[in-house]
């Protein structure tokens, strides 16, 4: 690396806040110390060693490790104000200097000072498989944890001198200018343009620009700093201004660009590679280059060193190395072709961009986009036509004639763009849902890119094949086989139900689709019900490679078991719906029955005595409602919930695995359970409704006589659920329990000798 000295102690540094990060810094510091002993390894020993006193000094935040009673502090609001589906989202800082997301009762604005009440409770780990890690996320943004439930109780006005908000008032200040000339979506477009905004995008527009690879033009980074560096350059030239005079004269302007735009991870990145180029602009030198990105890895690891292990990150420099190694090939590549210089100068940065960047999108969205390209090459131009007629709509807002004429320009603008993000989202095959590739595929991925690029100037076939069969490799580790095992999984899905069935040749039987009770107003359109069920359930199953359910049951219609349904049945192919067949209005449950007929899913009424069986030996028995139908009791939805009978004889197993499934089925269906005769005895009970005081009564928990009773709950639920009554009841018939709150995903495999339990989290479940 003669030619990036840079590099190598980029890495080095780097390195070492990885190390201190998984508690690994002492042997990174031994091994440094070593290494100095060796001629070529001091400056990179010594890199080493900064950045371990960097992680050391600025790693982490003290976090907030568990959950606080509710009690009042003291706060100001330090960054965006967010509307949310719960009210209002704002990051606070609190006395001691940590820094929460906090959910508010209340409208408040950047830099105001408030007491508040609330919990402080940290962010989560993964509750379920595959989920990513909201405390890392949260980490890599600079946040201690969480402020729950959080109501104003005073307030002290603006803090004009408290520097941590004036970004954030500058940018509030700008988006009420802009909110006032445009019409929305095109201000919320626009607003990201220019300054990452993102809040306020109706989740369909969000949805085609995920999945047309074109999200990143509303994040400010590399493009948005580069069009903000050229529009200098480009007015300083036209004055008059010398090259070198010009190019320093822009540095000062981007980096308040970047500390407009919120200082976050990618704008950190593209601020310093933009000043860099600019530097070497002004030197004569190369623009682009090894150093330039490395400089930047240390910069921002230096000012964040949290952010280090942050699939932003990770995303951020991707991009980037793949512009260095490729751009300039293809660009070389594509200047046979007819094409315009600028168009495929724009071209081969979108397929760099791309090579660099898709593993690392699908493992981070479970996306695989095949029309990135063109979606690119059409938007990224657009995108920078709508920063500079952006920034002329604030300049101009004010103008009689000028400020509507320019707002109409943006506007059209942005009604492009639309169209080419929703057109090219229609496309057949726009989109495909993958499960996350593990992280040894994508660093294999890796490997064989440096190789090709090795190979691109010399033998440019075989770097192209190499290209492909690594693309081929990764997307062959999304497949997910079956595994000859029968694994049941309650997934955590909060104060509802959702189990997920999957056979030991991959048959898919879905038990309840998660959700909530539909107790307020919709979001955008739709039940809060769905977006809990589409988030959760139907993300559980892309995750886990899932693309085919054989049978969906709805236990019942409350929207906290068919939350999922309507999601669930519009992303994959469902092959027929098993439903209690009760009249109720809830809208979760309406819209599951109409995407039903509108796929002609077939919708079947189950009763007592019907059969359900897959070709490898999983049988359901279907042990409730029965005809009449319970009728005469408060909770008649609950008490007709389809009740199921799990039975699977293994060829190893020295006695059939039972599992029952109940819903929300309540003491007047179990009593009728045991008058019926059926055989209730199994090895593990999905405990009745949430494990409340209505259900699992005594004479049905003796004759079920579980091993293992599951209970799926929410945190902090306002019924009290799991009852008290019910815990001692399981505890007297010797089950041993696991309950979703405190347990997070339960995982049940039956095995030749023995029921084996796995939890998400761990929990003493047997003093639970």
């Amino acid at each position: 690396m003669a030619r990036a000295p840079l590099v190598l102690p980029a890495l080095a540094f780097l390195a070492a806040i990885s190390a201190e990060a998984h508690g690994l810094l002492p042997p990174a510091c031994v091994s440094a110390v070593v290494a100095c002993a060796w001629r070529g390894g001091r400056i990179p020993a010594a890199w080493a060693l900064a950045g371990a006193l960097c992680a050391l000094l600025r790693g982490h935040p003290p976090l907030i490790l568990a959950e606080t009673h509710t009690q009042r502090t003291a706060a100001t609001v330090v960054g965006d104000v967010l509307r949310s589906d719960d009210g209002t989202v704002a990051p606070l800082a609190l006395p001691d200097g940590r820094i929460v997301r906090a959910q508010l009762n209340a409208p408040v604005v950047p830099g105001e000072r408030l007491v508040v009440r609330g919990r402080l409770v940290p962010f989560d780990e993964p509750r379920n498989p595959g989920e990513p890690s909201r405390r890392a996320l949260a980490l890599a943004e600079g946040l201690a944890g969480m402020l729950a439930g959080g109501h104003v109780v005073a307030r002290d006005g603006v803090d004009p001198y408290d520097t941590r908000a004036w970004s954030a008032r500058a940018r509030a200040a700008l988006s009420a200018r802009l909110r006032a000339v445009l019409r929305e979506p095109e201000a919320t477009i626009v607003a990201g343009a220019l300054w990452g905004e993102r809040g306020t995008l109706p989740a369909d527009l969000r949805d085609a620009f995920q999945a047309t690879g074109t999200v990143h033009v509303l994040v400010t980074a590399g493009l948005h700093l580069g069009v903000v560096a050229a529009c200098v350059l480009g007015l300083l030239r036209w004055s008059g201004v010398p090259r070198v005079a010009a190019a320093l004269a822009a540095i000062p302007v981007v980096a308040g660009y970047a500390w407009l735009s919120g200082a976050h991870l990618p704008s950190e990145r593209a601020a310093v590679m933009v000043c860099v180029g600019l530097l070497a602009r002004a030197c004569g030198a190369r623009v682009a280059s090894w150093n330039a990105l490395a400089l930047a890895a240390i910069v921002v690891a230096a000012l964040w060193p949290a952010s280090v292990g942050s699939v932003s990150f990770a995303l951020s420099f991707s991009c980037v190395a793949a512009i260095v190694l490729f751009a300039e090939p293809l660009a070389g590549a594509l200047a046979r072709s007819a094409l315009p210089a600028r168009v495929r100068e724009a071209l081969a940065l979108t397929i760099a961009t791309q090579i660099g960047v898709w593993p690392l999108s699908a493992a981070t969205f479970g996306l695989l986009v095949p029309y990135a390209v063109i979606a690119n090459a059409l938007v990224v131009p657009a995108t920078a036509l709508a920063m500079l007629c952006g920034g002329a709509t604030l300049l101009f807002a004010a103008t009689p004639i000028l400020g509507p004429v320019v707002a109409a320009l943006t506007a059209l603008d942005v009604d492009a763009i639309l169209r080419v993000t929703a057109g090219v989202a229609a496309l057949p095959g726009a989109w495909i849902a993958v499960a996350p590739p593990p992280l040894a595929a994508i660093v294999g991925y890796d490997v064989a890119v440096l190789c090709a690029a090795r190979l691109l100037f010399t033998h440019r076939r075989w770097a192209v094949a190499l290209l492909v069969a690594a693309s081929a490799a990764v997307l062959a580790t999304t497949l997910r086989l079956p595994d000859g095992r029968l694994t049941i999984t309650m997934v955590d899905v909060g104060q509802g139900d959702g189990i997920v069935v999957r056979t030991p040749r991959g048959h898919v039987i879905l038990i309840d689709t998660g959700g909530r009770l539909e107790r307020g107003p919709d979001v955008g359109g739709r039940s809060p019900a769905e977006i809990i069920g589409e988030r959760i359930v139907l993300g559980y199953l892309r995750r886990q490679g899932i693309r085919h359910v054989d049978l969906l049951i709805e236990t019942h219609p409350h929207g906290d078991h068919v939350g999922g349904c309507l999601s669930i049945v519009q992303a994959l192919r469902v092959e027929a719906i098993g439903d209690s067949g009760q009249r109720y209005g809830g809208r979760a449950y309406r819209d599951c029955l109409a995407a039903a007929r509108a796929r002609r899913v077939p919708v079947l009424l189950v009763r007592r005595g019907m059969r359900y069986a897959t070709p490898d030996g999983v049988v359901l028995d279907a042990l409730a409602p029965e005809e009449p139908l319970l009728t005469d009791g408060p909770n008649d939805v609950n008490e007709n919930s389809v009740v199921l009978r799990l039975t699977y004889r293994c060829s190893t197993c020295s006695s059939p695995f039972r599992m029952l499934f109940t819903g929300d089925a309540g003491a007047q269906s179990e009593a009728r359970m045991l008058a019926s005769g059926a055989e209730l005895a199994t090895d593990v009970l999905k405990v009745g409704h949430h494990g409340s005081a209505y259900s699992s009564t005594p004479a049905f928990l003796a004759a079920v006589h579980p091993r293992y009773a599951l209970i799926s709950v929410g945190r902090h639920n306002l019924f009290g659920h799991p009852a008290p009554s019910t815990l001692t009841a399981l505890r007297t018939v010797g089950a041993t329990v696991y309950r979703t709150d405190r347990c997070g995903a339960v995982v049940v495999e039956p095995r030749a000798e023995a029921v084996h339990v796995t939890t998400m989290i761990g929990c003493d479940s047997a003093r639970r």
